[in-house]
């Protein structure tokens, strides 16, 4: 037989394709993938290249299949086991000690080759039989580890090893000689490490697709975030800006409206001593009633600030608070200060909501306390405090018969320091600022309508979860 009639032998041919096959194996592999490349492109070459030269040395030497048979048998063995190891390797990422793993099987699978053909003599089919062993028992390895991590690749692989044993059980059965079955031996071989590359191809790829869906996954995420810090940024600057107005005005005041009260403190305290001392105590009672109002005015303006402050810098303590208990409580205190409170405001059906209790209080203390305070001396004042829901959050309002206000300057209301009453009602200008600040903490929003003469209502909202 010619040299150039070896590519039309089916055994020359498997063994060049499996050969070839390894070769591509190593020539694509990575670092990544080297560990467990290694033993199964080993695997593919050190078979093809054997199953190369034993058909080279039958058909061009003469050398008859027996004088080969133990050789050839060890070399199943020693591929089988690389390809065992690298599979191994492939399965269990991070395994160790392989070369170790590679000598001691291969050490059994000779073992097993040799007592088995001994076993059976003069079998003519001591070699196929010993092989299949070797296969089968791959085969129960791949189901075991199908059965713990249940990818499908481990079962279809199991599945391909079965073959070769399935043929030979037909071969004998069908009395098939053994000549006729070592020819056609190579193919479930070659099936074999197919099916290996084919599969491993196949997982790699879902796994890559799984990391770029992921990927993709925190990119949108991180853009996510990118976008809410850009919001916080923006809402922090936007805060920012408004305290340091605030500090602006609140320098002028300090320079103007808190240090004309101090100034009169100091002037109508000299002025009530000088009485004192001259025996006109008369004089003095008057003097110091201003005392206090000044000194109560003074006091006013250091505690809003120090509200504002602790808004500012206070963490939320939420907890479920039933809202119309709070206000009924809120009201209580008011009437204190406003004894018309009582009677004057009126408390509808509210919900149970999870806030800050005490910042929320500073809420409607505030407002209900204006309304009470701006409406003084108004026959029949009513103040109304209500909720509804909307959407996905409540909706509070406070709402009056007062004397109202400019809609047009609605915006100007919570502003820090602005006061569209002047100097005609007492407060700092603080109180709603305050009031702004809280309800945006709780993530809601704060407004107000109203028209002069004609009483005002006051808003807020809060999410419902």
């Amino acid at each position: 037989m010619g040299w150039l009639s070896l590519f039309g032998d089916l055994r020359f041919m498997t063994g060049a394709m499996v050969a070839l096959l390894g070769v591509i194996f190593i020539a694509y592999a990575n670092r990544a993938s080297w560990p467990y490349v290694r033993w199964l492109a080993g695997s593919a070459v050190l078979f093809g290249l054997a199953q190369l030269g034993f058909r080279v040395a039958q058909l061009h030497f003469g050398v008859r299949a027996e004088g080969i048979g133990g050789p050839a048998a060890a070399v199943v063995v020693f591929a089988l086991t690389a390809l065992l190891v690298g599979l191994h390797t492939y399965l269990t990422p991070g395994a160790r000690h392989q070369g170790w793993r590679f000598a001691w099987l291969s050490a059994l699978g000779l073992v097993w080759v040799v007592a088995l053909v001994r076993v059976l003599g003069d079998n003519p089919f001591r070699g196929p039989l010993a092989s299949s062993g070797v296969l089968v028992a791959a085969s129960l390895w791949l189901l075991w580890r199908w059965w713990h991590d249940r990818w499908s690749g481990q079962f279809a692989l199991a599945a391909a090893l079965l073959v070769q044993p399935l043929l030979l059980l037909l071969a004998i059965r069908v009395g098939l000689d053994v000549r006729t079955f070592r020819e056609i031996t190579p193919l479930p071989i070659v099936l074999v490490y197919f099916f290996v590359l084919t599969l491993i191809l196949q997982r790699d790829a879902r796994r890559l697709a799984s990391e770029l869906r992921r990927s993709e996954q925190a990119e949108a995420a991180m853009q996510r975030l990118a976008d809410g810090l850009d919001r916080t940024v923006h809402e922090r600057t936007a805060q920012l800006e408004a305290i340091n107005q605030g500090l602006r005005a609140f320098s002028g005041m300090v320079s103007h409206d808190l240090r004309g009260p101090l100034r009169n403190i100091h002037g109508l305290s000299e002025m009530a001593r000088e009485a004192i001392e001259e025996g006109q105590p008369a004089q003095a009672l008057p003097l110091v009633r201003k005392l206090g109002h000044e000194s109560l005015r003074a006091s006013r303006m250091v505690s809003d600030l120090l509200d504002l402050a602790r808004v500012e810098q206070q963490a939320l303590q939420k907890a479920q608070v039933d809202f119309g208990e709070l206000v009924r409580e809120c009201v209580e205190q008011l009437a204190m200060e406003y004894p018309s409170a009582r009677h004057a405001v009126r408390v509808g059906p509210l919900p149970v909501v999870v806030v800050d209790r005490g910042l929320m209080a500073h809420v409607v203390t505030n407002l209900v306390g204006n309304a009470l305070k701006y409406g003084q001396g108004r026959p029949g004042l009513a103040v109304e405090v209500g909720a509804q829901r909307e959407d996905q959050a409540w909706r509070f309002a406070v709402s009056d018969n007062g004397p109202g206000f400019d809609e047009a300057r609605a915006s100007e209301l919570f502003k820090p320091f602005s006061r569209l009453a002047g100097e005609a009602v007492p407060g700092t200008g603080l109180g709603l600022t305050v009031v702004r600040r809280v309800v945006q903490q709780h993530g809601g929003e704060v407004g107000a309508c109203g028209r002069v003469g004609e009483g005002a209502r006051f808003w807020w909202t809060l999410p419902t979860a």
